[in-house]
């Protein structure tokens, strides 16, 4: 973030068509103690309740653990259950049960047992679980860290276990067999806790999935790196090339956001075509000198994939403009600062609640509007969602866009 605070920003040189608001996934969420030493994290949103089990708490790689999952739904209707496991970088396993009917009220309960390979990634690993719609249909909520276990190279004996907590006991149901086993592309680039370790450039690069290009009026800027680190924040390179996706993909990764939110909030920003301009403005100092016009007709402050903005990120500007790596790997620089609890001159300005770390779409809305949930903030993250709860980027429309 720039050394001036930000004042909103309102897009004005870009105009995309929105639809219904998604709710924010993630709900309430509540830590429970197991006597196994792990820890369910309880999530309460849109009338799902989830949480998550994993037993046992660390084991060696190449051993096997089993996940619990419960759900419980307020009222009676149907969805599907995906449960995933992420080693940091990528989705390890990932098991999902369509046309789940729950009753209002009822919970039911669903297991799989995971062995590692034997090379597995050593550390701390994380399971999540997803609420949809039949037939892979409307996000209804996630659970992003429903529970956590570690792959160590040898466990140490326990010598104390964790209380169980003070909650109500709900009686386990019959344990439920999978009955769809993978999703496509089902390695998934989900977001990583406050704190974490991020993985490498060269790691995600050598995870990512092929995908084709949709939008080939990228193709230069898709084929051109950064020209050197970013001096504020030298893991800023933009040193990777692909397709439009991969791109995303490997910003996504190496900052930690989950894909499909970066898929979400770049087809808001620029619909994924980098020679996007937006912030009109006439006043010519405004925009960075190689998109100022002569002719008096106004020139965009913001530019490219993202659409970083030159008022607020001089330093990144050029190959910003030149590589659209560049242009997502500065973007969610910016995007993990703020989660990580660093942008606490929020907290002087208006605001719609007090700025803290890890919220992922407080620090989505703050790229747009330069506020903490301004009202023009919560618009933007509406808008976000909304293409989110779409999977606007698998559209006909959006991929046949030429714009």
């Amino acid at each position: 973030m720039p050394a001036a605070p930000r004042i909103p920003r309102r897009r004005r040189g870009l105009t995309c068509a929105l639809v219904a608001l998604l709710s924010t996934a993630t709900g309430t969420v509540v830590a429970i103690g197991t006597s196994s030493g792990a820890f369910a994290q309880t999530a309460t949103s849109a009338g799902w309740r989830t949480s998550g089990i994993v037993s046992p708490a660390s084991v060696v790689a190449g051993n096997a653990v089993q996940v619990t999952v419960t759900v419980k739904s307020a009222t009676t209707r149907a969805a599907l259950v995906d449960v995933e496991i992420t080693d940091g970088v990528t989705t390890v396993s990932q098991t999902a049960w369509d046309q789940q009917a729950f009753k209002a009220g009822k919970q039911r309960t669903y297991v799989i047992t995971w062995t590692s390979p034997i090379n597995a990634r050593v550390g701390s690993y994380t399971v999540s679980v997803g609420i949809f719609g039949t037939g892979w249909g409307a996000l209804q909520q996630w659970n992003q860290d429903a529970t956590t276990f570690d792959i160590a190279t040898t466990v140490a004996p326990t010598t104390t276990t964790r209380p169980p907590a003070t909650t109500t006991t709900v009686a386990p149901t019959t344990t439920l067999p999978a009955t769809t086993t993978t999703q496509p592309n089902a390695r998934h680039f989900a977001t990583l806790p406050v704190g974490a370790a991020l993985p490498t450039e060269a790691q995600c690069a050598s995870a990512i999935r092929p995908a084709s290009e949709i939008r080939p009026s990228n193709a230069t800027v898709n084929h051109t790196t950064g020209s050197q680190p970013l001096a504020d924040d030298p893991r800023v390179t933009g040193n990777f090339t692909g397709t439009t996706d991969e791109i995303i993909q490997w910003a996504a990764c190496k900052w930690g956001l989950d894909e499909d939110i970066v898929r979400a909030q770049i087809a808001k920003e620029s619909y994924w075509k980098h020679a996007t301009g937006g912030d009109l403005t006439t006043d010519q100092s405004q925009c960075y000198p190689s998109l100022r016009t002569t002719d008096g007709s106004a020139c965009p402050e913001s530019y490219g994939l993202g659409q970083v903005r030159y008022p607020y990120h001089m330093s990144a500007m050029t190959d910003s403009i030149r590589s659209s790596a560049f242009n997502l790997d500065y973007t969610y620089s910016r995007w993990r600062s703020c989660y990580e609890g660093t942008e606490t001159w929020l907290n002087q300005y208006e605001r719609g609640k007090d700025y803290s770390s890890g919220d992922v779409w407080g620090c989505v809305g703050l790229w747009f509007a330069g506020r903490w949930y301004t009202q023009p903030a919560d618009d933007y993250i509406a808008a976000v969602q909304s293409n989110l709860n779409q999977r606007i980027w698998e559209t006909p429309s959006f991929i046949s866009f030429t714009g």
